[in-house]
């Protein structure tokens, strides 16, 4: 072989190599809550994940009916130790065994488990935790017992609220609140000392309505060319996202630890159930985020840094707690049938098109449950079954600033009932209100206001398992992924027609 042909070798096996390590150290994950009395089933998940070229997924609890059938599936998994399993531990075998049932278990069939967050944002100051004061603790205990599992390459760490941080008007003030600065500083030390990240959760709508900042600082594309931004020193910052990482990348130099790797945990931005949650605006605040993130210029205060994301969430969560805000049960990307409400493409390539639709869900039958017109009820009487149904299903869509807030209180009656109906599985018994309900075949749904239906059931595909194994750095594959496979093609093929050439 000649010197010209060696040379078109290294090449071709370089361009080869380009094709394959560009971005490896990032991605975009999604966070999947199963809040919900609608749940796709954890093999159609698989599936839409597989589809949509989405590499990581974070749970919320390790549950055992949904891990198996994530096995051989190249999809990287973060599953929680959560708050209430924690405060039954009572020593060190006790969560050296729970992680041995929840964790090592499913690594040893398959599932790769990457990270382990324990507990989930202890020092916030939204809702009452309770092992914040010993959130470090658990945090070394569930390291031995991965360790003593032989599960060294599984994080450990928890995700923060950004509660944790002092209220600023720029990101360079950026600190941790004076009642947690202790603890805090006591998490950063084992975070480092186990190479773990840093864990921050950003809701764009919370922030800007708490901070009373116009809702197009949200946004990446600024399209209505507004002239709203915060001056930092040498530093400008245009949209929540990067002020409020930076915020975070001062707290921490200031507490010694600048170089810190951070995840965020959640971000997204709901499709209703508040002013400006809607699909359009959800649809463009993550095509603007999607953009940045593959650009990775990173923020002023770290630039040119890949930045990893989980997107809140694959689907929307009727069980979540609204105590926040209504907009909780609407972060889904997909609805609950697994139908996309609006595009995004993970793949980071900005196509224009939805993602794919979950396949097997099966709806119940064309009926509805709504007010009985025919019945003389008294306004009393009318609220207070309203009441009832609200109160035990999901009327989040009724609320100020939501899709069907417009409906006139007969629809909203209608409305209250048919969930109730709906969420217990369209049994008859459940639209009785005392006389007020009645079922009808007529879809009851105005323009602007859908009427769902519950879910009948869903097929399971091929129990969740796939053949084909995943690429990574830290794996040894011994199936070759489509991706590498074609760019190998293409560089032999090149490689050919070079020697042809010359």
């Amino acid at each position: 072989m000649n010197r010209k042909t060696i040379l078109l070798f290294w090449i071709s096996l370089g361009t080869l190599f380009s094709f394959n390590y560009v971005l490896v150290d990032s991605f975009v994950g999604i966070n999947w809550g199963r809040m919900a009395t609608q749940q796709l089933v954890p093999s159609m998940v698989v599936d839409l994940l597989l589809q949509n070229g989405i590499p990581e997924l974070k749970l919320f609890s390790p549950s055992t009916n949904v891990l198996p059938a994530f096995a051989n599936s190249s999809i990287g998994l973060s599953v929680t130790f959560q708050d209430f399993q924690l405060r039954r531990m009572n020593n060190s075998k006790d969560i050296y065994d729970w992680v041995g049932k929840n964790v090592k278990k499913h690594v040893d069939n398959g599932v790769d488990i990457r990270y382990l967050y324990v507990g989930n944002e202890p020092f916030t100051k939204r809702y009452e935790k309770r092992i914040n004061d010993e959130v470090v603790y658990y945090l070394e205990e569930a390291r031995k017992a991965l360790d003593r599992h032989d599960l060294k390459h599984i994080k450990t760490t928890t995700a923060h609220f950004t509660d944790i941080l002092t209220n600023v008007t720029k990101p360079s003030q950026g600190d941790f609140r004076e009642d947690i600065k202790g603890k805090m500083l006591d998490l950063l030390k084992f975070l480092k000392e186990h190479n773990s990240p840093l864990v921050i959760n950003i809701f764009p709508i919370y922030m800007l309505s708490t901070k009373q900042m116009p809702v197009d600082f949200a946004f990446f594309d600024r399209k209505n060319n507004s002239d709203y931004k915060i001056k930092d020193g040498p530093y400008i910052y245009k949209n929540i996202f990067t002020f409020t990482y930076d915020t975070l990348v001062s707290a921490l130099t200031k507490a010694g630890y600048s170089d810190m790797e951070i995840i965020v945990g959640q971000v997204g931005w709901p499709t209703d159930g508040f002013p400006n949650a809607n699909p359009k605006y959800a649809e463009r605040y993550h095509r603007g985020l999607l953009r940045y993130l593959k650009r990775n210029e990173g923020t002023p205060l770290r630039p040119n840094k890949t930045i990893n994301v989980y997107i809140t969430a694959l689907s929307d969560e009727n069980r979540m707690v609204t105590q926040w805000g209504e907009y909780q049960r609407h972060w889904g990307i997909y609805r609950h049938d697994g139908s996309p409400k609006y595009k995004i493409d993970f793949s980071l390539k900005d196509r224009d098109e939805e993602p794919t639709t979950a396949k097997g869900t099966v709806k119940m039958p064309n009926r509805w449950c709504v007010y009985d017109h025919s019945v003389n009820a008294g306004n009393e009487k009318l609220m207070e079954q309203v009441n009832y149904a609200c109160n035990s299903s999901d009327c989040t869509l009724l609320s100020p600033g939501a899709t069907c807030e417009n409906l006139n209180s007969t629809q909203r009656a209608s409305f209250a009932f048919n969930m109730y109906f709906q969420m217990n599985s369209q049994q008859v018994d459940y639209c009785g209100f005392q006389g007020l309900g009645v079922i009808t075949t007529d879809d009851p749904s105005t323009p602007n206001c859908r009427f769902p239906i519950e879910i009948l059931s869903i097929d399971v595909v091929d129990n969740g398992a796939w053949k084909m194994a995943s690429y990574n750095k830290d794996s040894n594959p011994t199936i070759i992924p489509l991706g590498l496979a074609l760019s190998a093609l293409f560089c032999i093929v090149l490689f050919l027609c070079l020697i042809m050439w010359f």
